[in-house]
Formats: structure tokens, sequence, C-alpha cells
């Protein structure tokens, strides 16, 4: 099992009979590791101990079968027996079973397959599907036959269909842009095509309203079939009011860019052009999405504030891990208050689904994110404020014990801090003395599926600071580098050194780890050289330059 066996449900199953929203999906992106089959099992048995009730599985390369006339190695694959055996597992478990399919954009992982060229909106950057191109409807309608069939109590399809970003840019596509009425008139015709291949194997289209609401298309949002679950997703909020909103464009508020003259001021927004900032939305527009009447602040969630209003089914997607997190670690704080608050929104707004997403690589280029396994603290309380509807920090610090608990960890770390208050220092992309906090951790000697992944994660973060500093410490020594006193640089050499052997050492238990719990050997690779690989050569160049 991941975690030790625990003889009681945690105490929010049996203190709360009754979830606080209907559906509480946790989202399993295979982008990136193909998480071993044993242990996908039993991720299963533990998000149903927690009250999770339904797993969005995000298949990419990992499907069984695509209908091309190449596939992917087997050795990247799931067989069927394998998604037959775990979705059996699932619906005794009382979890749904949603298949994730791309079927518009982030579609980069088919450009790796022979022969797929012609399904490309620009094949020179294939992250989209063409939808005017008849070769296009035929592959996504035996795709959704297929999947539906392997999937039979699946009752939700989901069919992807976000940041599709290069829209019209083909000749076909830019004529019927023109005679429809716009690019996302044209979006439209295609996910319309898309989901009544959905509806003719009698299940649900889900699908991420991203681009409607985005593009501050509530008009299109109108036209669209009821049963449709359009999902709006906010991985930054986390709080009350946000620096910006993304409804027509990006639009940070002004507001936050005036001078308070205190001494450490947050990090504003990016700067758009006049006419583009949240302010200058229309009256109306501002009054749905609010502001806070003491900062001007845009109010959290302005997707959703805006689905609410349209009369579909209410449902959201907030970020447990994201890829904008750290490559070796997850960004606890955020991972904890965006989840909680979305819960906390969705429960006031009579919203019948939230999903807890956590991504492998942000697409099919993109590096290997931190291990998935180190989301789990993330998760498990992304299960209970999704359960219990409680989300206020004096509910974070009485179950805080709990937690630990379900991640056999221990609470305290020492005479003065808890797993919570690590996570927190841990969490902010630049950590200053990181050793000392995996000396605090180190002593308590933890283990196991989380407190492993953890202690090995920031031994490789500390191991990756040591080398950067080396490399800094250089670039301000260079243009002097013959005045250098020649200690220093056998110092410099020495260091550079001892480096390079710890990231020898600590590759292989990190990689034992990995492959027990995380997923497969090229993964593991694709992540490990993306931390190491480039700082080393750097590392071999300036040694050359200081001799």
């Amino acid at each position: 099992m991941i975690f030790r066996e625990k003889e009681y449900l945690p105490s929010w199953r049996t203190k709360f009979p009754e979830p606080a929203i209907k559906n509480r999906f946790f989202h399993i992106d295979l982008k990136g590791p193909k998480i071993p089959f044993k242990i996908f099992c039993d991720l299963l048995q533990q998000l149903a101990r927690w009250g999770i009730n339904g797993v969005v599985v995000e298949y990419e390369h990992r499907i069984p079968f695509l209908p091309l006339s190449h596939q992917f190695p087997l050795k990247e694959r799931y067989t069927e027996n394998e998604i037959k055996t775990l979705t059996k597992l699932a619906k005794s478990l009382g979890l749904q079973w949603i298949p994730l399919i791309q079927t518009f954009g982030h579609v980069e992982y088919l450009s790796r397959l022979k022969g797929t060229e012609n399904l490309f909106e620009n094949p020179e950057y294939p992250s989209q599907l063409c939808p005017s191109k008849k070769v296009v409807k035929e592959y996504l309608e035996k795709l959704i036959d297929y999947v539906c069939k392997l999937h039979p109590e699946s009752q939700y399809i989901h069919a992807g269909q976000d940041e599709t970003r290069q829209l019209g840019r083909c000749k076909q596509c830019s004529e019927r842009m023109k005679k429809l009425g716009g690019k996302m008139e044209l979006y439209l015709d295609h996910v319309n095509f898309v989901w009544e291949q959905i509806f003719k194997h009698n299940k649900i289209p889900m699908a991420w309203a991203d681009m409607f609401i985005g593009n501050g298309r509530l008009d299109l949002v109108q036209k669209i079939n009821k049963r449709i679950i359009l999902i709006p997703w906010d991985y930054t909020s986390a709080g009350k009011t946000s620096k910006f909103v993304i409804y027509k464009g990006y639009r940070p508020t002004r507001k936050q860019f005036y001078n308070k003259y205190i001494p450490e001021p947050e990090q504003p927004a990016a700067f758009v052009k006049d006419s583009q900032f949240f302010e200058d939305l229309e009256p109306e527009e501002i009054r749905k999405i609010g502001t806070d009447e003491f900062t001007g602040y845009p109010a959290s969630f302005a997707q959703l504030k805006l689905m609410a209003k349209t009369g579909l089914p209410l449902w959201g997607a907030c970020g447990l891990y994201m890829s904008a997190d750290m490559p070796v670690r997850a960004n606890y704080v955020r991972g904890l208050l965006n989840p909680v608050w979305m819960c906390d929104f969705l429960i006031k707004n009579q919203g019948e689904g939230i999903i807890g997403t956590s991504w492998a690589r942000g697409h099919s280029f993109a590096p290997i994110n931190a291990p998935w396994t180190l989301v789990l603290y993330n998760i498990v309380q992304f299960a209970r404020a999704s359960w219990t509807g409680k989300t206020t920090f004096d509910d974070f610090k009485e179950s805080a014990k709990e937690i630990a608990f379900e991640l056999d960890m221990p609470f305290n770390f020492g005479k003065y801090w808890t797993l919570d208050d690590v996570l927190r220092m841990v969490s902010p992309p630049k950590v200053s003395n990181l050793d000392m906090i995996y000396d605090i951790v180190e002593k308590e000697n933890v283990s196991g599926c989380f407190g492993e992944g953890l202690k090995l994660s920031l031994m490789v973060e500390c191991l990756q600071n040591k080398m950067r500093s080396i490399i800094e410490e250089s670039r301000w020594w260079y243009s002097t580098r013959r005045q250098m006193p020649s200690l220093l640089k056998k110092d410099m050499k020495k260091r550079f050194s001892s480096a390079f052997k710890e990231a020898k050492l600590l590759k292989k238990p990190m990689k034992q780890y990995y492959l027990k719990w995380v997923g497969d050997k090229d993964s593991f690779d694709l992540w490990w050289n993306n931390l190491f690989t480039l700082d080393i050569m750097l590392a071999k160049y300036v040694l050359k330059k200081f001799q």
C-alpha cells in the first residue's frame, strides 16, 4: 500500500456523513510518468479512503490503442486488461472513472507517431488538430468510439479542448472562420461535433471552459447543450481577491501597481496595454465579477462567478500541482489554499463538482514535473475540504495532526515545528537555509511514499542550489579570474568536484524511489537530466576557464 493500513476511516468521513460537494474528482495526468500498475491500484484505494469519488484520467500516449496506423511502444502504454482491472477496482471503491482524451488542442504527443502530419493545424508546431480536415473528424469518431467501448461504465467523457491558440491558422480554417463569424465560432463548431459523437454513446461530455470564458464569449455558452459540463479552471486564487482576471484576455487590475511604500512589496502582475486592464471592462461585467470594497481588486474565481450565471452545471477545477510550481517539490501553500477556497466558493454557489488537478508536465514537449507523490499532502487536504466544507485556518489547525497521520508522517518536527510548518517553509520558489530545513526533516527519520520523497526532494534541491551558487560565484569572478587567488580557484574546483560526486551518489536512491512509487525509467531520466545536466555542463565549462 502507498500508506500503512489504518484501522478506521479518517474522522471527516464519519463526522460528516454527507459530503459538502457531490462530485469530488482527482485528475491523474499520464503525460508524464507511467504510474506503476500496482501503485495505481493502491492510489485508487487511498483516494476512496479520503473521500474522493471520481478520477479524471488524462491518457495521452498511455492509452492502449489509437485509431492510427502506428502505435506507441508497448512499454509506454497500459494494456486493455490493465485498464479494465483499474476501472473495475474504481467502481468497487465508489470511484467514477472519467477518461480524458484531447480532441482539439494539446495533441503534441501525436507528432511522435509517423503519418500524423496531416492531422495538425500547423505541422511545424503540432499542438492542435485542424477542425476543417475530414481526416481529423474520422480520427476523432474512431477515437471516441474506442474510448467509449473501453469504458462502458463511465458516465462522462472529458474531451479536453483547452488552450487552442492556433485557431484559424491554415487556409481552410481561415476561410471557414470568416463564414462562421470568427475564431470562437470556428471553435464552437468543432467542439459541438465532438460532443455529438460522445452523446451518441449515451455519455455526457466534459470540457475545459477557458476558451469560452477567457475570450469573453458567454454569448456562445448560452448556445451550448445544457447537459454539457464546461469546467472553468483557476489555479492561482488563494483568497477573497485576485490581482487579475482572465476574461476577454489577461486583465490585471491597475490598483496593484500603486506604490504602497512598504519595505518588501509583493511582485505585481505584468503590465498590459491601455484599455486592457480589469477596470476597462464594461461596468456590468465588473459588477458580475465583483470587487473588494477595501482594495478595489477583483473577486477571486472570476470565471466561476460568470459561469454560475449561465445555467450550465457549475463545476470548477483547482490546482493541487501546476507546472509553474517547482520542478523538485510542490508549492504546498498554494496547493492547499487554492483548492479549499474553490471548495468554499462552490459550496456557497451550489456547485455540482470540483476537480483537483495535478499536472505531470505542461504539455508533451515540456519537461517532467516534480513526482506526483509529493502532492499527496495537497490531495488529502483537498479531499478533506471538499468532503467537509471546512475551509478556515482553524479547520486546518484542527485537522493537522490527522493529516500527518494519514501520510504516515510525524506531526512534530523537533521542539517547535509541525508538518504544516515545515511544508509552509519549503513552499516559496526560493527558500533560505533549505539545508537547515532538510536537517529538521532528516532528524525525524521520515520514510515511506511521502516522507522519503520529501526528504529526497530536499536533498536534490540543496545540491542543485549548491551547484548554482558556485556558478553564480564564478560569474562574479569571471572578468578578473586571472587575478583570482589560486587558493580560491582550488577551493571552487574542490566544491564543484564534491557536488558532482554528490549528484552521482544521490541519483541511485532517487531513481529507486521514483521507479517504486512514481513512474517509469524514461520519465525519471527526463526529469533528472532536466534538473542537473545543464548545471553540470556550465560547471565544467567554468572550471576550464578558471584554470
